[in-house]
């Protein structure tokens, strides 16, 4: 069970990562990733929702580090973050996918 402690430390990575990156849709992603920390227990309706967005998100990430990799090379580190990030996405969507099949 996360403390208060946990909850803002949590809250404290997120911030510096968005501080970082500087998109919308990175803050978004890690605003529902905090919202299932603190609440694992998804509805399978929710969960069916929160897929489709997130693998748009993922989709798009991908894009950017293709992006950052090919075309914008002096920007590293997002091109690095933004390929974990899809990768992360990608299994959070296969575990939200779980649910729906499972108790949906």
């Amino acid at each position: 069970m996360n403390t208060t402690v946990d909850l803002i430390n949590d809250i404290s990575w997120m911030s510096q990562i968005e501080e970082y990156m500087d998109d919308d849709e990175v803050t978004n992603v890690l605003a529902s990733v905090a919202k299932l920390i603190s609440k694992p227990d998804i509805p399978p309706s929710a969960a069916a929702q929160l897929i489709v967005q997130l693998q748009a998100y993922s989709f798009k990430f991908g894009m950017l580090a293709t992006w950052y990799t090919n075309v914008k090379k002096d920007e590293r580190g997002k091109k690095n973050f933004y390929y974990s990030l899809t990768e992360r996405t990608d299994k959070l969507v296969d575990s939200l996918k779980y649910v729906v099949r499972n108790y949906g």
